[in-house]
């Protein structure tokens, strides 16, 4: 039996970068879990418990950030990166004030992304052995 990197939940509702995010995690070693919107997200955390979340703002139904709210609220201590076109200084802030552990703007380098969420994981597993 094979271990994986890790699981990740992916979250955008546009279905080309959602499949471009998952192959590319995919090849890096991860289980990943697609999700088009924040109550499908929501869901998966929690049937799927993934390792972290890739979560797209901008999205129908229930937004990104309110998702990030949603867990945070709730005492999930997911990692979470948020993966949008929303670029303003005000509004990275406001991503990573909502409970994100990282702030990642599109049109983005997928080298970057996992670059990101691997050293998000690292950190993770330290504090976790830690505490």
């Amino acid at each position: 039996m094979s271990t994986s990197a890790g699981r990740v939940l992916v979250v955008d509702d546009e279905p080309e970068v959602r499949a471009a995010v998952e192959d590319g995690l995919t090849v890096e070693g991860y289980e990943v879990l697609g999700a088009a919107d924040g109550l499908a997200a929501l869901s998966a955390v929690a049937a799927w418990q993934p390792d972290a979340i890739v979560l797209d703002v901008l999205m129908p139904v229930l937004d990104g950030l309110a998702v990030c709210r949603r867990l945070r609220a709730l005492g999930d201590r997911t990692p979470v990166i948020v993966l949008t076109a929303l670029d303003a200084v005000s509004e990275r802030v406001d991503g990573l004030d909502a409970g994100a552990d990282d702030y990642l703007v599109k049109p983005f380098a997928l080298d970057e992304l996992a670059a990101r969420l691997r050293a998000l994981l690292r950190r993770t597993a330290v504090a976790g052995a830690e505490g």
